[in-house]
């Protein structure tokens, strides 16, 4: 059976960066070596990736002269995408684009609840954010899956990783007042079923409260089950 094409995530990889090695990466002994595993791992990426796959890389590329290694997956029918991080150059976009398929400078929404970035971002509690930049850290919340490669064990993110990141995340309610910025609301027209305290701010719990009880009118309304008896 042929495999299905594939799109994976990673960053930071950081060519040719000698204090990237003093700082996290000192179980390479020189930037030589550092940048002879990662030109390896690239290589074994690119042989068993599945053509038309594509690569996200999420920024922090390093020296340039080594842009070639997307050859390799390019070459193989894989596309790059590549988004700039801090220590990329916007007027180097022009070289770098000769070198994959796109250039991306800032956060891409990938599904409603995807977005990948080269800064960690803020997102919902039933949404992931995957992100570089991070080096010798990760944080402490489900939503975001660091693609550093460092950080990563030099392997790549894939979507798979990240589908299975999403069974572990709770039910967010969307429903109106229950959203994150819920108590932020600044009304335009008069709403009937919004409370508002004496400052003149939304008061979220009593018109949770004044929503559910009109709900349940409602619903007692639209159905009342029949009790009577048979002579009624």
């Amino acid at each position: 059976m042929a495999k299905t094409p594939n799109i994976y995530f990673s960053s930071d990889w950081h060519f040719d960066h000698k204090d990237i090695i003093n700082f996290e990466r000192n179980h390479f002994a020189s930037v030589q070596e550092h940048n002879d595993y990662l030109i390896n791992m690239i290589k074994e990426w690119a042989k068993k990736w599945t053509p038309g796959s594509t690569l996200w890389f999420l920024g922090d590329f390093g020296n340039l002269d080594f842009l070639w290694v997307f050859d390799m997956l390019m070459e193989r029918g894989i596309a790059v995408n590549f988004m700039l991080g801090n220590h990329d150059k916007q007027e180097d976009i022009s070289k770098i684009e000769m070198y994959v398929s796109k250039v991306y400078e800032y956060p891409v929404y990938l599904s409603q609840k995807l977005v990948i970035s080269h800064y960690p971002v803020a997102v919902y509690e039933d949404s992931i954010n995957v992100c570089g930049h991070l080096h010798g850290s990760k944080l402490q919340d489900p939503n975001h899956i660091i693609a550093s490669v460092h950080v990563a064990n030099y392997k790549p993110i894939s979507m798979q990783n990240i589908n299975g990141s999403f069974g572990k995340l709770p039910r967010f309610n969307r429903r109106f007042l229950y959203e994150p910025f819920a108590a932020d609301y600044q009304f335009t027209q008069p709403k009937d079923d919004v409370i508002m305290d004496k400052d003149g701010r939304i008061d979220l719990s009593a018109s949770r409260l004044y929503m559910k009880i009109q709900r349940e009118k409602d619903e007692d309304t639209l159905y009342r089950p029949y009790v009577g008896g048979l002579d009624d």
